[in-house]
């Protein structure tokens, strides 16, 4: 893990209208965790499309760049874990290592554009939780990547009784919830343990759609069978956690949105 820039720009606090979380806003502040893994093809550009979307917002930001064990060049560009982790692993150092209000991951194969990225930034503050969604999916993923999103979404939702659009997009969470969070998950499912988790404790949530690029260089590394187990583990955890605790679900979307 390496906290590869940071960008501030200091600037008077700024809340967004209509704020509705329950507990006193804070300066509009974003830590951006980017994890990567073999993706020297896109890692750059991701760096620039998040810098990019960051620099014409009101917001005090950070990026920090954590390369999971790459063998190839990503390390060239960053810095290098000495063996693959997976995404959660690299997310959990990201979160103890972040230092401002709010958090979010963005993986480093360049999926999302300077304008997408940018408007969903621009949420900040907005609710306790910022649910990213992919409008369109099947423009820019295959059938069978649309096909197993969805009923991933579906299942998730069945099991925790929630409506929610997409559990593994972008997701903008408070540094102080994702702090105090056990995540258990280390691979593909854990963005949704994280989401579940980080909705028992939130009032409010916004989910924002967005328009994901179709990937040009390099290979998706989502189906490799160590991935689909890793999420199949990620649904058995959800599972046991929904049926030993039933904590009050107090989160609910923002109205009107």
């Amino acid at each position: 893990m390496v906290r590869f820039q940071a960008f501030p720009r200091t600037i008077a606090p700024k809340l967004m209208p209509g704020h509705l979380s329950s507990t006193t806003p804070g300066p509009r502040a974003l830590s951006v965790i980017i994890p990567a893994y073999c993706e020297c093809d896109n890692i750059l550009q991701t760096l620039d499309n998040v810098t990019g979307a960051l620099q014409p917002l009101t917001l005090t930001y950070e990026v920090l760049v954590i390369d999971d064990g790459s063998t190839d060049g990503t390390a060239a560009l960053v810095v290098i874990n000495e063996r693959n982790m997976g995404f959660g692993w690299s997310y959990r150092r990201g979160v103890e290592a972040a230092s401002l209000e709010h958090i979010v991951m963005v993986h480093g194969d360049n999926a999302w554009g300077r304008e997408t990225l940018g408007e969903f930034f621009s949420h900040v503050g907005e609710a306790d939780v910022i649910i990213g969604y992919t409008r369109r999916m099947a423009r820019s993923r295959s059938w069978r990547r649309t096909a197993i999103s969805k009923a991933f979404t579906l299942l998730v939702n069945l099991i925790t009784d929630r409506r929610l659009q997409y559990y593994n997009g972008l997701q903008i969470h408070r540094a102080a919830v994702l702090k105090s969070l056990r995540i258990e998950s280390s691979g593909y499912g854990f963005q949704a343990e994280v989401l579940v988790k980080s909705l028992r404790l939130a009032k409010t949530f916004l989910e924002v759609p967005m328009d994901l690029i179709e990937r040009k260089k390099g290979q998706s590394k989502a189906f490799r069978l160590k991935n689909l187990i890793d999420v199949a583990r990620t649904v058995r955890l959800l599972y046991g956690l929904e049926r030993t605790s039933t904590p009050e679900r107090p989160s609910a979307p923002v109205p009107g949105r």
